[in-house]
């Protein structure tokens, strides 16, 4: 690029950068006066449970079903969901989501229930964690995100956030000139913060460019507070799934680690960061950094952990339903426990294998 080609700081950009967030990089925050024009700079989070789940698929209809739904079993949180709502593929839809944010699965005596749990198998034997979504761009929501370039101290790089196809895009091209090389996103601070006691980490979904991003996550809710980071790579244009172990978290300072820091403390998130940049930090570069266009496309972001307990259980309705569900279930890549038909303590026996 010519010296008459270079790109020119932007100055617009910079001052929408301050006023989405209600900061003045170096000086301070001025969100107390947002708050005076009736803006709101900061968005909620919210305490993501770690309470064991399971999901329990039958007839509405049926007493087993309504007797389920009445009785107080056992620790577990129950959601009920009706068998005629199932569809033909398990890993779609509503049930595939509240599939994956429980521990088990639970196929109350039905027809053809071995042929159901048998695809749940498959299913639960792939989603090996329980997960809950966090942000899930499909909704159309990014009202707690925003931009945040190289633009705000000096740098013209360019980025952009935007929905396209049920996902988010984070794009634009980085710049190495004025001293700059960082584009990112970054959500407005959480009040209150987001609490992940219980949970492993976060998992992302994304299709990158080949480029080596980073996840940023802040305890303190001063804008240039120590961030905890975590770096990951990306295939051209295939879906990864990315998971970021709370305990791999790196913290850091202007790109240099502080093995003295607080360690990460998963119950106060105050906001989360992805960023394309130049460096890793302690002056090593990003090994995998090309300037220039860049993109990432993100379809959600969830907490994660080990699902606890039996993954699938499965009642019969007869006495050859139950020989079905044995030989379907034989091979199953998950563990599982069939009850037989007829036991007077049947909840009893729901209950044990939720316990």
């Amino acid at each position: 690029m010519s010296s008459q080609e270079k790109a020119q700081w932007d100055l617009a950009k910079f001052l929408t950068t301050l006023d989405y967030f209600g900061e003045i990089p170096f000086v301070g925050s001025f969100r107390w006066v947002q708050q005076l024009l009736g803006k709101n700079p900061t968005v909620p989070g919210v305490t993501m449970s770690a309470v064991k789940k399971a999901v329990v698929i039958g007839d509405r209809t049926s007493d087993l079903f309504n007797s389920l739904q009445s009785q107080n079993l056992s620790s577990a949180d129950l959601i009920f969901y009706p068998l005629a709502s199932v569809p033909a593929t398990v890993a779609t839809g509503e049930l595939s989501q509240l599939i994956r944010a429980a521990d088990t699965v639970i196929v109350l005596a039905a027809p053809a229930a071995s042929t159901l749990a048998a695809d749940l198998a498959v299913y639960l034997g792939e989603t090996a964690s329980v997960e809950q979504t966090i942000f899930d761009f499909s909704k159309g929501d990014l009202s707690a995100w925003g931009e945040l370039d190289d633009v705000v101290m000096g740098g013209v790089s360019q980025g952009s956030f935007f929905l396209r196809d049920q996902s988010a895009v984070f794009a634009g091209s980085v710049s190495t000139e004025n001293s700059g090389g960082f584009s990112s996103v970054r959500t407005k601070n959480f009040d209150p913060p987001f609490s992940f006691s219980g949970w492993r980490g976060l998992r992302l979904k994304v299709k990158g460019d080949g480029q080596r991003y980073k996840l940023i996550l802040r305890n303190n809710d001063g804008w240039d507070s120590p961030g905890y980071i975590h770096s990951f790579e990306t295939t051209a244009d295939a879906w990864t799934v990315v998971d970021i172990p709370f305990d791999e978290l790196v913290p850091t300072f202007r790109a240099r680690s502080l093995p003295d820091a607080a360690p990460f403390d998963p119950a106060r998130i105050v906001s989360l960061q992805l960023m394309l940049s130049k460096f890793e930090y302690d002056q090593r570069l990003n090994p995998q950094f090309t300037a220039g266009p860049f993109q990432l496309v993100v379809s959600d972001i969830g907490a994660y952990r080990p699902r606890w307990g039996v993954p699938l259980v499965a009642i019969a309705q007869d006495k050859a339903e139950y020989e079905r569900l044995q030989a379907a279930l034989a091979n199953a890549p998950v563990d599982y426990r069939l009850i037989e038909p007829g036991r007077e303590d049947l909840l009893g026996a729901i209950t044990q294998a939720l316990a």
